[in-house]
């Protein structure tokens, strides 16, 4: 008997000409590209990886880790869970798209955790020794360009597992599972104002979205900025809490911040998941419309993330920051929808497969993108000229889209399962 596929979404359905023309990448078990919006219907394809996967062998069960939107196009990492459960080195795939269409997959980097520089155009890739992944000793890091050629010296992180690249330096995790930013040309510590147990709950090249791990009642979401401004505080709704398994996103202008927060019912357990969109500089929150999404027991994914998690949500701004992408997944199927930031939420039919994490490909250069980004109510500096004139090696500067959540997620999911060996 066929399965019924369940809406995870609430709204109306997405009416041709309802967004604009979006190339979703879509990461599960594979690697899969969503063309919609415009006037066609919504189609979905694999990215067959084709020669750049051929005789290099990513286990028994390789499953996309990461992707995020580079200048050029998408990088994926895709990867096997080896020894003691922990990330082995897996393929750095880079896709070109532009306004033409995609090009065909590459390899540029053999890693197990990667970061996007905040140019956008370079990638910082790590291939990890234990705890944190299946790695040579050292941990060694370089940078990387979109066509894999190395741009910087090897940096041995040690026992740390890189977690995000900002203007600021290198986010990394220690073996205390301990959060902190060193300089990238010689892996000195740098002053910060985030904790080191803290919740990340996403990032830029510039901000950093997190909640303390402890605290007396409401513990809200902290916006901190890595060029020194004063931060932003937002209060939480009630019973409320972040689950590192979903993809929060700053908006191309950095002033939203889009966040899908677990609603915790009566008995202590997530009842479901609600999307709300921040103003940083009016320090607000706003629940997308649609009610909640339901709560679904997730199988186990092997490389993925492990079974009993409630449902899996990822928000991302569109390429211009002028609409909402959600995509929401159960574990069997996975549901996509956008939002205009006004009326009813525009979905698409549910269909079957995983996609617990995605990005939307920018089609112009980084300088292009880089000029979006505006100055926050109380700022008269653009962010642009304090990029400019605070680089340092290798040159940072612009925005940065980062995936923080799912390196941290990777990096939970290596203790976990180590702690079993």
């Amino acid at each position: 008997m066929a399965l019924t596929a369940p809406s995870m979404l609430h709204g109306t359905p997405l009416p041709p000409g309802g967004a604009p023309s979006t190339r979703l990448f879509l990461g599960g078990d594979q690697l899969q590209l969503l063309n919609v919006g415009g006037r066609a219907p919504a189609s979905l394809t694999t990215v067959l990886l084709g020669a750049a996967a051929a005789g290099d062998p990513l286990g028994s069960d390789p499953a996309v880790q990461q992707i995020t939107s580079a200048a050029g196009g998408i990088v994926a990492l895709i990867f096997s869970h080896g020894s003691a459960g922990l990330p082995d080195i897996g393929d750095v795939i880079f896709v070109p798209v532009s306004t033409s269409g995609t090009g065909a997959p590459r390899i540029i980097a053999r890693a197990n955790y990667m970061a996007l520089a905040p140019n956008r155009s370079d990638i910082w890739v790590e291939q990890a020794a234990p705890p944190w992944g299946n790695g040579p000793a050292g941990s060694p890091a370089w940078l990387v360009d979109e066509d894999g050629h190395r741009l910087t010296g090897t940096r041995d992180l040690g026992s740390r597992a890189l977690v995000a690249a900002t203007v600021g330096g290198l986010f990394v995790r220690g073996p205390d599972q301990k959060l902190m930013l060193i300089d990238a040309s010689n892996g000195a510590a740098e002053p910060t104002g985030v904790p080191g147990n803290a919740i990340i709950a996403g990032a830029d090249a510039d901000d950093v979205a997190w909640q303390a791990a402890t605290c007396a009642a409401g513990c809200p979401l902290h916006i901190t900025d890595l060029r020194g401004r004063p931060g932003t505080q937002i209060a939480l709704p009630p019973g409320t809490v972040i689950d590192p398994n979903d993809t929060s996103d700053f908006d191309p202008a950095g002033r939203r911040f889009a966040l899908p927060l677990d609603i915790i019912g009566h008995r202590g357990v997530v009842a479901g998941t609600s999307v709300y969109v921040a103003d940083i500089s009016a320090r607000t929150l706003v629940r997308l419309p649609g009610g909640p999404i339901p709560v679904a027991n997730l199988p186990a994914v092997v490389g993925a993330f492990p079974a009993g998690s409630s449902d899996v949500v990822s928000a991302r701004w569109a390429a211009d920051g002028s609409g909402l992408w959600i995509v929401a997944t159960d574990g069997l199927y996975f549901q996509v929808a956008y939002w205009t930031g006004y009326g009813p939420l525009q979905i698409l039919r549910p269909q079957a497969g995983l996609a617990y994490k995605f990005d939307v490909p920018g089609t112009g250069p980084a300088d292009q993108a880089s000029s979006q980004r505006l100055p926050r109510q109380g700022d008269d500096t653009p962010k642009t000229a304090r990029a400019e004139s605070g680089a340092r090696d290798p040159p940072l500067g612009g925005r940065g889209r980062v995936t923080v959540v799912l390196n941290l997620v990777l990096i939970g999911l290596a203790i976990t399962l180590s702690s079993l060996w």
